[in-house]
């Protein structure tokens, strides 16, 4: 279900921008290369003459969400797709650029060759390579080139220069027809590491995470937790780890409960960051550091390929939060939930005589915690249906909050919940290389009621013969626009 979280924050729509038609070109560029240290990862591209580079393809798709620790990327191409090969047995081909000769493939089609180029086969790849994938549009403005090389130096600069879409390791190697490589990010590095057997009472992400750090966790990995959760200490109650889970596996877990921990970059250098969709504390949202401070603007009449959005409108009468947090029995964490729903009998701010919320459907308290002194507050024993109602999910991230500190959140909650929103997704041409967690601002003259700022929380990037499309789901509204 998607949730949009009413902020307090007005700004102001940004203006029309008029773009001018021309022809774009599409232009991707995938290197490959062995990397000198798993335990280090490289930051900045390798030298081309120490590297497969590909610059054709058949279909690309990335997938990646603030939701998912690591993100995906599948590649495919025809096995006579050509490569820059200029690392051979016989060291670098120093001729490659002017000599030419042909070949004769099995299928019996003749293909123009260089030294130091060949056609790709399925043993050109191997897992655990790393793999970076640049995509994005020329505009062909007729200019006229001195040869081919000074072209391709051109396209490349504008069209690629920016953050890789994706940078990560090959997993798995097609040998069927087309080739196709399956690779996950950087992130992946977080699957090879177990954690120790350990049990800690009352856990800190900077205790677990934290470079040089009580246990350090991320020590090997290439990976540091990221300066903006440093900041914060965030308590996670009892954990217990062994060494039959990685610590991908703990990471994961931890979304479950509405803690998300996902890959981010600042000054090209990845990091694990920890957040939330929605915080009063800036240093836990999730969110891009390189993204502009007013988001990037996503313009229907020229962005926009295929629109999927609805608009929403909830009745609050028709608004349930179903909150869950962890109480504490003696020494032991217990899961613990309650709904509530807005009093039918309440009649508005003026009503003196009856309480705003209703508290219902109340998991049931054990024997021991009733003598622990916990009191049930729900008056009625029996579970109300609510398959008419809206029902929003929210998870305390406070370990031992009590009863009536979960009632307090979840009203504040339903308070803040933003009735009128967008649900589906939208699909835009890849010029704006969105990435997942980024901030966005909607600006459509035909359903204004659509503007205002968004958090993307999983981007879909489709490249290939079809075209350069990138679908997000936007379920987070930031900010509205102010009325004119």
């Amino acid at each position: 279900r998607n949730i949009n979280i009413k902020c307090d924050l007005i700004m102001k729509s940004s203006n029309a921008i008029a773009y001018q038609d021309g022809l774009d070109i599409l232009v991707c560029k995938i290197i490959i290369w062995e990397p000198s240290d798993k335990q280090v990862i490289d930051i900045s591209d390798p030298d081309e003459n120490k590297c497969l580079v590909l610059r054709e393809c058949q279909s690309i798709e990335i997938e990646e969400s603030y939701k998912k620790l690591i993100g995906t990327a599948s590649v495919r191409f025809p096995r006579g797709t050509v490569i820059k090969r200029t690392v051979t047995a016989n060291g670098i081909e120093e001729d490659g650029v002017t000599s030419i000769y042909t070949e004769r493939l099995n299928d019996g089609a003749i293909i123009e060759k260089r030294p130091g180029y060949s056609v790709a086969q399925p043993k050109d790849f191997k897992v655990g390579q790393r793999i970076r994938i640049y995509l994005g549009y020329y505009r062909d403005k007729g200019k006229i080139f001195a040869n081919e090389k000074a072209r391709q130096q051109e396209m490349e600069k504008e069209a690629l220069g920016h953050a890789p879409n994706f940078d990560g390791y090959i997993v798995k190697c097609g040998v069927s027809t087309p080739i196709e490589i399956k690779c996950e990010s950087v992130a992946s590095n977080l699957k090879r590491k177990t954690c120790p057997n350990i049990l800690i009472n009352n856990a800190t992400i900077s205790d677990l995470l934290k470079a040089g750090g009580k246990y350090d966790l991320l020590k090997g990995t290439g990976l540091e937790l990221h300066p903006d959760t440093l900041k914060e200490e965030i308590n996670i109650g009892k954990i217990q780890l062994s060494d039959d889970l990685t610590i991908a596996d703990v990471l994961t877990e931890w979304g479950k409960y509405g803690l998300y921990c996902f890959l981010c970059y600042d000054n090209d250098k990845p990091y694990i960051k920890v957040g939330m969709p929605f915080s009063k504390n800036k240093n836990m949202l999730i969110e891009n550091d390189s993204e502009p401070s007013m988001g990037t603007l996503i313009q229907f009449n020229y962005h926009v390929a295929n629109d999927n959005l609805t608009l929403m409108n909830v009745d609050p009468a028709y608004l349930a939060v179903s909150a869950e947090g962890f109480r504490m029995e003696g020494k032991k964490q217990i899961k613990y939930s309650i709904t509530i729903r807005l009093n039918p009998e309440w009649t508005g701010s003026s009503d003196t005589e009856h309480k705003k919320f209703q508290l219902l459907n109340e998991t049931k308290l054990s024997t021991k915690a009733m003598k622990l002194g916990a009191v049930t507050k729900s008056k009625s024993r029996d579970r109300v249906d609510l398959s008419k109602y809206t029902v929003i999910p929210y998870i305390s991230r406070k370990i031992g909050v009590t009863e009536s500190e979960l009632v307090q959140e979840a009203e504040e909650y339903f308070e803040n919940y933003n009735r009128n929103g967008v649900d589906g997704t939208l699909v835009i041409f890849g010029d704006l290389n969105i990435k997942a967690a980024a901030k966005v601002e909607l600006l459509d003259f035909r359903e204004p009621e659509k503007n205002g700022w968004y958090r993307v929380e999983e981007v879909n990037t489709k490249f290939g013969v079809s075209g350069f499309r990138q679908t997000l789901k936007l379920p987070y509204c930031i900010a509205k626009p102010e009325k004119e």
